[in-house]
């Protein structure tokens, strides 16, 4: 049997159902392997980052790994920035592409990055994967992919770089295809004793804790109701990173939403006036701490922190801990529930309800906005809305720009598995590229991505994708002929904006935006526009129902500003000559 032929059955081996990408001359012999399992259904992009995006979310939605499958040169760059966006976000991705022969290694031919040497694309992407292989012994390529597999799982998942020249593919071989069973390692440590026991008893003593759920407890297996379990026994707060949101019912009383720049003033109050804060899974990122700048989200060292996470990484970085541990999310919430017995608690009642006392008096002054009348829809009742429209089994995909900070903010998660957005890298495009890879993995539960028009006129060709495969994915965009958060960023820092903020036709000066019903119905969806606040949740409720693929271009308020927390900004520092007031920085000399 040829290389490719093995590489193929070993895709059966590891239980491979879906594998992404796009056609070309340098996965010839890969693609002809691929025909004779007709049980592994390939989904083509309409460009190769749109598979990788489709294949990281179709992981972080499943717990599975699909494939993505790509030609050498342009079309392997095109997966550069998803697999930073799948590294920055913890999500296992492996890519697998071709290249050139291995007679023609460092001859400068079509498509070859010789510039430094032989094929480099393993340079390429070793910034932003976990692992990078080049395979040049056919006999070796199944170790190697068990290897990359394994690496893409163990510990914090993440993307994998696997490049097969053409000769290798289409060598031949004999033997046994080996899956991964046997070569993968369970990896879910736990904290040691002592540390256990020394953020027992920090807990134990506090006065105002708070529990902090970050992306990582979400991925954890038993991580959500681990922190459940865990605050409803203690009686403890409860609020969670953008990534993290729904971890625990925002609707549960001791949740208090997310935290950080554009978070519920409650959480921000709470996390302020913490004495402990037990951060599982969370990496205290830039715009969950308000850009590190003390007593603005977290007040360290007067606020001590508990910090567990997989990677050693990310434990300390940002802030110092009291207790730093490596651990799996679930374990280590599971650990401190043996440690610290109920009738070892202070009596707690008085903090948890001056929290509610916070989270009732932000609730009831966003409250007018869920229902916002007017001649266009106010963003807050569009998120609010298509919050209360995702019932027990939707999922909605949050893509990057204004919209994050609307529907951070004003809509309601219930479950841990109904929200997913990608802030790491904030790659635009990622929801509405990538949605697809949601419906793919699971046909049962509607995915609707959120979208701003920027975004969305990025990779609007992911609708020819959809309808060529019958996956009933949903875009809502929000239509504002403009790249908002940048052009109101940019008026804000500087009091006016370039024209490439805004869409404007230069020949009459007026904005411009495609007809997105016209294209979603050019491609074969269905699609409508919904110009008035009440017509927008019946244009949802049609779009669920249709079982199709569905576009909704929804005019929104432009007078609206990006939602921050109150008192907080995006903070850059602008002036290289003055110590920016973060935490742990040594102070420039004068």
């Amino acid at each position: 049997m040829r290389v490719v032929d093995a590489v193929a059955s070993w895709f059966e081996e590891i239980g491979v159902q879906h594998y992404f990408g796009y056609a070309g001359g340098a996965i010839w012999p890969f693609l002809d392997a691929l025909v004779d399992h007709p049980k592994l259904q390939g989904i083509q992009g309409k460009v190769e980052h749109n598979a990788i995006h489709a294949a990281d979310i179709y992981y972080r939605t499943t717990g599975r790994i699909a494939p993505v499958v790509v030609t050498k040169g342009p079309g392997l760059l095109n997966c550069v920035g998803g697999a930073a966006s799948a590294m920055h976000d913890t999500s296992a991705v492996m890519i697998i592409a071709g290249a050139g022969s291995t007679h023609f290694l460092g001859k400068g031919g079509m498509q070859e990055l010789y510039y430094k040497g032989h094929e480099d694309a393993l340079n390429v992407f070793r910034p932003v994967t976990k692992g990078v292989w080049m395979c040049v012994r056919p006999d070796t390529v199944i170790d190697v992919l068990n290897t990359a597999y394994k690496t893409a799982l163990a510990g914090r998942p993440g993307p994998v770089f696997v490049q097969l020249p053409f000769d290798i593919q289409t060598a031949l071989v004999e033997g046994e295809v080996e899956g991964s069973a046997t070569r993968t390692v369970s990896f879910r440590p736990r904290a040691d004793r002592d540390s256990v026991a020394r953020a027992a008893e920090l807990i134990r003593d506090a006065e105002r804790p708070v529990l902090l759920a970050g992306g990582g407890l979400v991925r954890s297996a038993g991580g959500p109701a681990a922190l459940a379990a865990l605050a409803e026994r203690l009686q403890l707060p409860v609020v969670t990173t953008l990534t993290a949101k729904g971890a625990i019912s925002e609707e549960h009383p001791l949740s208090l939403g997310c935290v950080g720049r554009s978070g519920t003033q409650s959480a921000a109050e709470a996390t302020r006036e913490a004495d402990v804060v037990v951060a599982v899974g969370a990496r205290f990122s830039d715009n969950h701490t308000s850009n590190w700048r003390q007593g603005r989200i977290y007040d360290v060292p007067r606020t001590r922190i508990i910090q567990a996470d997989l990677d050693p990484a990310e434990v300390a970085r940002n802030y110092p801990v009291a207790v730093g541990v490596v651990a799996d999310a679930a374990g280590f919430l599971q650990d401190l529930d043996e440690a610290l017995p109920s009738d070892a608690q202070p009596d707690r009642s008085a903090w948890v309800g001056r929290t509610r006392e916070w989270h009732a008096a932000w609730q009831e002054e966003i409250a007018p906005l869920l229902v916002a009348g007017g001649d266009a829809l106010h963003p807050a009742r569009l998120a609010y809305e298509l919050g209360e429209a995702l019932g027990d089994t939707g999922r909605v995909f949050i893509d990057i720009g204004d919209v994050i900070q609307y529907a951070e903010v004003y809509m309601t998660i219930r479950r841990p598995d109904q929200w997913y957005i990608n802030p790491g890298m904030a790659e635009m495009g990622w929801a509405s590229s990538g949605v697809v890879g949601a419906v793919a993995g699971d046909r049962s539960r509607p995915a609707i991505a959120l979208t701003g028009d920027g975004a969305f006129n990025m990779v609007s060709n992911v609708l020819g994708t959809a309808v060529e495969y019958d996956l009933p994915a949903i875009w809502v965009i929000l239509d504002n002929n403009e790249l908002g958060i940048e052009r109101k960023g940019a008026m804000a820092a500087h009091k006016r904006t370039h024209p490439w903020y805004s869409f404007t036709r230069v020949d009459t000066g007026e904005p411009y935006n495609p007809d997105y019903v016209k294209l979603a119905e050019a491609y074969g969806a269905l699609g409508e526009r919904v110009e008035r606040p009440e017509q927008f949740r019946p244009a949802l409720d049609r779009a669920l129902a249709s079982g199709r693929p569905y576009v909704l271009d929804v005019i929104i308020d432009t007078t609206v500003p990006t939602y921050f927390t109150k008192g907080l900004d995006r903070a850059y520092p602008d002036k290289w000559a003055e110590t920016y007031p973060g935490y742990g920085l040594l102070s420039i000399a004068r």
